[in-house]
């Protein structure tokens, strides 16, 4: 199977899983972004996403679950081990963002893996 696929045991479904990453993470706020993250204890990341319908349109919300994506499909395997549940909360501005400035942004905060605790 090609890497860079992001299969679903590699992503968060589930509210309780949203949630508990959020009681129970870190958390980092960027310009666009806030991210959580959590040791899951597995062998995988797991990447979820919060994309909230009062800031945007359809398109632009859309857009911006497409770029999250693809940056995670692109940057799991740099994501420093242990492995971790990841969500991204897009705050308003990150609709006008290039693709490549989402990488930019989240790269920085999970290569330190640094951050408020929850």
């Amino acid at each position: 199977m090609c890497p860079l696929t992001l299969r679903a045991h590699e992503r968060l479904r589930h509210p309780s899983d949203f949630s508990r990453v959020k009681a129970h993470g870190r958390r980092a706020r960027t310009r666009h972004f806030i991210v959580n993250w959590r040791e899951n204890g597995l062998a995988v990341h797991r990447f979820g996403m919060v994309v909230q319908k009062r800031f945007w349109k359809a398109v632009q919300r859309n857009r911006i679950k497409r770029c999250l994506r693809e940056f995670f499909r692109h940057s799991k395997e740099h994501v420093p081990l242990p492995a971790v549940d990841i969500v991204v909360v897009a705050l308003p501005g990150a609709e006008k963002l290039h693709p490549q400035d989402f990488a930019r942004e989240i790269n920085t905060v999970l290569a330190r893996k640094e951050g408020r605790s929850s």
